[in-house]
Order: structure tokens, then sequence, then C-alpha cells
């Protein structure tokens, strides 16, 4: 995230060792969290909280405005709490699921550090781009989609800047029509692609929240039902793609390279997947939840991803190497976490906390009394986490709101996986159309574009239609399940 200007000017400021302690901190947070996810303690949770508190408190002057919002807001709600004679112990639970929050997000460094200096990575970026329209479509949506697994944002920066670089005049012909239109529908399957990974990654936060928030929920069933619904949403990105290409312009094109290296994308398949597997054999072995297996499984899986680049040194040589450079860049990269982690631990904070002060029960009565009947209901949830998104509020919160409120309502006819899919396809559709998000200023950035043009001139209809189409697919999903249920 970029952040603005008098939050640069005093972080760089500050002294060294400031960043130094912030990267310790974090560090001990995870920790804490990690062992105490194997090794349910008392100590290590009251650890956590203190070092949550601390890692904000020292980072509060570099935390963007949206995140000292997030924070203000959780305060108020923690004094309005204290002031209805709240639960004592609440305060304590919400903290444990900001920390939860926290060290899942932090915890994505351990696969992006190793990505960064990956040939497997550099191979399949080019692998992606340098294809005729049709096939880069498709590959840049999937890249999207699989590097958005392991690097989160940090796919946008990776292919975005790839694509400014492929996307030179010379390339386009010197046309400059012809440019503007390559870089927008490059641009376009790199932004959807990564807008599903809530959808249809085990790893995400997206499912992390609602696996906390919606008791009884499977995650076989929500990711496989995930990754139907991203494939609709994928494949009708596809088709639009295909009917609005200007073909009046193909012959102005010179003929792409077309690289063709499948070895790239199945190197790609096979590390999601190793990571992914990983967690369910921890998750077996030790009784976990998958959301708190993959908090485990990720430091391990880019631990060994990265000693693997390190392999032709001698092992005390090469383990030397890699908690050198796990420590160097720890040090320099954790303090830069300071608003996602203020925005997403006040998320989980919030959700918890607003439990205490508005019964979810009452909360969810109201929601679902305003909701459409039957197959139309999760088009109405799907709609309370998509317009607060355009309107910049962050999908966590609504999302750990709306399911905490959900699973205490009274019971309706609509089945959990279905909610679930509801909520985060309206996540996925915020991430598409609001100018208002990270991946939206960070694309614009990179191509000189504002993140309304990126977002709602280009995407929008997109969006919006998919919305709509999403619609009917969960109408036909509720009575199809509940038919199941029948018999």
């Amino acid at each position: 995230m970029i952040p603005d200007g008098r939050s640069f000017l005093s972080l760089t400021r500050r002294p060294l060792y400031t960043d130094r302690i912030s990267a310790i901190i974090l560090i001990g947070l995870i920790f804490s969290v990690l062992t105490e996810a194997l090794f349910p303690s008392t100590a290590l949770r009251n650890l956590s909280r203190g070092l949550l508190l601390a890692y904000l408190a020292l980072e509060w002057r570099g935390i963007q405005r949206n995140g000292r919002v997030m924070l203000a807001i959780a305060g108020t709600i923690t004094l309005a709490a204290v002031a209805t004679g709240a639960e004592a112990g609440a305060a304590g639970r919400a903290l444990d699921q900001g920390a939860f929050f926290a060290t899942f997000f932090a915890n994505q460094f351990f696969l992006r550090e190793p990505a960064r200096s990956s040939a497997l990575v550099r191979r399949c970026a080019s692998f992606f781009i340098d294809q005729p329209p049709a096939r880069r479509y498709g590959l840049l949506t999937i890249g999207g989609y699989l590097f958005g697994i392991i690097l989160n944002l940090g796919v946008l920066s990776l292919l975005g800047l790839m694509i400014r670089q492929r996307n030179s005049l010379a390339s386009a012909g010197g046309h400059d029509e012809v440019r503007s239109i390559r870089e927008r529908r490059m641009l376009l399957p790199l932004l959807r692609g990564f807008s599903v990974t809530p959808l249809g990654s085990p790893l995400s936060i997206a499912m992390a929240v609602l696996l906390a928030v919606l008791p009884g929920l499977e995650w076989v069933e929500l990711l496989l039902l995930g990754l139907t619904t991203a494939g609709i949403l994928l494949t009708f990105g596809w088709v639009l793609d295909r009917i609005t290409a200007p073909r009046h312009l193909a012959h102005l094109v010179p003929p792409p390279r077309g690289q063709r290296d499948p070895a790239a994308l199945a190197g790609l398949v096979v590390l999601v997947l190793s990571v992914f597997g990983l967690a369910i054999i921890i998750e077996s072995a030790a009784t976990l939840p998958l959301n708190r297996a993959v908090l485990v499984a990720l430091p391990v899986a880019g631990m060994v991803w990265l000693a693997w680049q390190y392999r032709h040194f001698r092992p005390v040589t090469g383990g030397r190497l890699v908690g050198r450079r796990l420590v160097r860049e720890g040090a320099r990269v954790f303090p830069r976490y300071r608003t996602e982690i203020a925005i997403l631990s006040s998320a989980g904070f919030i959700g918890t906390m607003l439990s205490t002060l508005v019964p979810p029960s009452l909360l969810g009565a109201a929601l679902t009394g305003f909701a459409l009947p039957g197959p139309l209901m999760p088009a109405f949830f799907m709609l309370l986490v998509f317009l607060p998104g355009l309107a910049g509020m962050n999908p966590i919160v609504t999302v750990t709101i709306l399911g905490s409120a959900l699973a205490a309502a009274p019971a309706t006819e609509l089945p959990t996986v279905v909610l679930a899919l509801s909520l985060i396809s309206g996540w996925a559709l915020a991430i598409n159309a609001s100018p208002l998000t990270a991946s939206a200023m960070i694309l614009g950035d990179l191509v000189n574009r504002t993140p309304h043009e990126v977002t709602l001139r280009w995407n929008g209809g997109f969006a919006f239609s998919g919305y709509l189409l999403l619609s009917g697919w969960f109408a036909l999903l509720v009575l199809v399940l509940n038919g199941r249920n029948l018999f």
C-alpha cells in the first residue's frame, strides 16, 4: 500500500532501531500465535495480545488514515462495552481474533520472500504475458489467481510491472491506440484473476475469517463450490473479452512470441498444492481447524522453498544463508505491514466486540428479516458486502460482522456454505469494481491511470453483470442443496 506524504516523511526520519524493534515484536507475535495454535496456553494467548498492542502502538505514527480510523472504531467500541458493563473476557477474545488475523497476514511474508528470487516465478510471469490475445487472457487470469494465492497483492506489482514493460509502443506496432487497448486487455484479466482468490484459495484470509465465524462450515465443500463459483465468474470475463475484442485492429499488431512453458505453469500449480497439502497434513496430525493449520503451514513451506534455492551450498552454509536472509528481509518488511495489520486486527476485534454490544441473534434476525426469501437471499447478502466495498469499507470488516451475526440468526433455508459463498463473492466483486481498494491503486499507479478508470470505467460492467450472474447461480445452488437435504 502507498503511504500518504505525512506518514512517509515521518517514516524516513525514524531511527533504524525502531524498525528492528517493530520486526522483533511482530516475529514474536507470529511465534506465539503459531505455538498457541499447536499447544493451547493462556500464557501464550496473553503474550500474543500484548505483542499485538505493542506493535500497533510502536507503529501508530506510520499507520495510514484508514488503519487509524479502524483502530479508533475498535477503541470506541471497547469504551462502549465497558460503559455498558460487558462481559470481562470479551476484550480478550476480541484481541485473540485480532492477533490471529494479523498473524495470518504477516505469515504471507514466508511465501513472498522466496517467490521474490524464484526462477519459477519469473518464468511463469513471462509465459503468461508473451502470448496471443485469446490465450494471453486465460493465462493472465490463471496467473492472477495462482500468484495471488502465494503473493497476495504482490502479484499485481509483479505481473503489472511486466505488463507495462512488455506493452511498449514498439510491441504494439507503433500504434498508440493498439497499445492502450492491449494495456486494458492485459490488466483486466490480472485483476479479475486476483479478485477470485478469496473464493478459490484455501490460504486466503477470507476463508480463515469465515471458518472462524461460521460454526459448522466445512472447508472441503466451501473450497469446491468456491472454485466452481470462481470458474463461472472468470469464464464470464473471458466471454466478455472475446465479445468486445477489437478485431479490426488485429492486423496492426506484430505477432507475439507466444512462449510455451507448460513446465513453469505445472511447477506453480504443484507449489500451491504442496502448501495446501502440508496444511491438510497438519490439520489431520494436530487435529487443528484448517485455518489454524494453514497458519502453521505457511512459514514451514516458505522456509523449505527458500532452502531449496540455496540447495547448492553445504547444509550448514545454506541454513545460515536462509536464516540471515529471513532476518534481514523481515526487519525491512515487517514494519511496512503496519497499516494492513491495523485494518485486519481491528476487523477481527470489532467483529467480536460488536457481538457483546449487539447480540448477534438480534442483528442476524434483522438482516434475515430484510432479505428476500429463499433462493434470492444470497443476492441480498452479497450486496451487503459489495456496496460498502464500493464506498471504501474493507470487506474483511463487513464479512466478519455479517458472518458473526448471521451465524446466530434464526434458522433459514439458506445452506451455510451458500451464505459463505455469497459473502466472499461480494468481496470478489468489490475488488473488481471499487476504486478505493489497494489493488486498484497499485494497478492505476503502475500504468499511470486513475483507480476509477481501472475499476468502474473498465471493469464496472463486468462486476455488475457478474453480480446478476452469481445471484442466479446461488439461487440454483440453494434449490439443489435444499433438494439434496430432502432425500
